[in-house]
């Protein structure tokens, strides 16, 4: 390659290098300058509960996850604390109100969980959906998300 081809070469290189660090820089933004996102109202919402499994379950068609409880038995009572929370529980009528609002969790435990919103479930008659199940041993009271709010399962179940 010819000398004046190389030179007209790296000066075009130098040049593209030049503008790709300005743009670099000029386009740079300050963190501290972005204003804070706007964080999505939580509102509450009613519907009846419907149990696709024991740890799938929806109200209003909406995807919830229940604060301060869990499935924690063995996965071979899972059928069967399926059917008995169906036959006791399904076509509630429920209030639930996200983690963030005023819940036990609030503070322990994020509003989402995947494709769930966590929440408190109230019946009509003002009775926690948790509590309930927790206290009929279909759930266990999980006291790193919700403090001693909710019946805890013996050990070694």
């Amino acid at each position: 390659m010819p000398f004046k081809k190389t030179g007209l070469l790296a000066l075009v290189a130098l040049a593209f290098a030049i503008s790709f660090l300005v743009i670099i820089t000029k386009k740079g933004t300050d963190v501290r300058s972005q204003p804070p996102k706007p964080q999505a109202v939580l509102q509450s919402f009613d519907g009846k509960l419907a149990i696709q499994s024991i740890d799938d379950l929806r109200v209003g068609g909406r995807k919830v996850l229940l604060c301060g409880v869990a499935f924690k038995k063995p996965q071979s009572m899972r059928a069967m604390i399926t059917e008995a929370a169906r036959r006791d529980y399904q076509g509630l009528v429920l209030t639930c109100k996200p983690v963030g609002s005023g819940t036990p969790c609030d503070g322990n435990t994020a509003s989402k969980f995947g494709d769930a919103t966590v929440v408190q479930c109230f019946t009509s008659d003002g009775a926690d959906l948790a509590a309930k199940l927790a206290e009929n041993g279909i759930l266990c009271g999980q006291p790193a998300q919700a403090g001693s709010a909710y019946k805890s399962c013996p050990q070694g179940l």
